[in-house]
């Protein structure tokens, strides 16, 4: 019975080596399952990343295409700056446009209006919610 117990099992030293190989070929097997699958999927929302970037603040229905901002009046009196602009040549609700200094411009009639408590000469920027931009100098 002694000489049952006294001999040596087989070498096992390779074991966890193989095991460890076979957990790794399993892992990329299901790594790249999952990249077949949802590759599509994550193409389009790096494209969409990408667009991002490249064009930021091209939002909105227009295809990415900024909005026309025209400031069609700047007029300036006792401390008053009486600003009007459009968008695309006239109002979309879905468009805010954002004088700066001023804060946000309202609708009148058919174009944006904003009136500002500023000292001139001055620089007025007003910017569209969908990218565009127009900039005035004011005497």
């Amino acid at each position: 019975m002694n000489r049952f117990c006294s001999e040596k099992r087989p070498s096992e030293k390779g074991q966890g080596l193989v095991e460890y190989a076979l957990i790794l070929v399993l892992v990329s097997v299901v790594v790249l399952a999952v990249l077949l699958i949802s590759g599509p999927t994550l193409g389009n929302v790096f494209t969409e990343v990408v667009s991002a970037i490249d064009n930021p603040g091209g939002g909105g229905g227009g295809g990415g295409e900024e909005d026309v901002v025209s400031i069609t009046t700047a007029a300036y009196s006792a401390g008053n700056l009486h600003l009007d602009a459009t968008s695309d040549g006239g109002y979309d609700p879905g468009v805010t446009l954002t004088a700066s200094p001023g804060g946000v411009m309202t609708q009148a009639g058919g174009h944006y209006h904003r009136n500002i408590s500023i000292v001139c000469p001055c620089t007025v920027t007003v910017t569209s919610s969908e990218g565009g931009s127009s900039i005035v100098n004011v005497p």
